[in-house]
């Protein structure tokens, strides 16, 4: 009975991991080329240039902003937030603050907090 029930708990587990995606706290983790959903408010650069100018900024919705991870640039802290410099591959559209929609194969140098959580990472 307890196999059965194991199997069971491992069966609903795996699918609903498989449903939902993996949730990334750890951002060490993050490789080039990986795959994952950022939720909130993220600055894009269109300039891979650390001091460029954000040209737009996200909004903070259920569906988050679909990337490829192109590049790990540096460790850093902006505004009192340590995070990471991040050279990213939209791989979806969206919207931004702005009202603009962003076609996805957009380049975007973004920062990115490390108290930001990403959702359905993918290596």
């Amino acid at each position: 009975m307890k196999k059965v029930l194991l199997i069971t708990y491992l069966t609903f587990l795996s699918i609903f991991l498989y449903a939902n995606g993996i949730t990334l706290t750890e951002h060490s983790k993050i490789k080039e080329l990986s795959s994952f959903t950022i939720r909130g408010e993220i600055d894009l650069r269109i300039e891979k240039n650390f001091s460029a100018q954000v040209k737009f900024r996200t909004l903070n919705h259920e569906g988050g902003m679909k990337v490829r991870c192109l590049e790990i640039l540096k460790d850093d802290v902006v505004d009192n937030k340590s995070g990471k410099w991040l050279y990213i591959l939209l791989t979806s559209p969206m919207w931004v603050d702005s009202g603009e929609w962003i076609k996805k194969h957009e380049k975007f140098l973004i920062f990115l907090p490390d108290d930001m959580p990403l959702f359905d990472y993918e290596e």
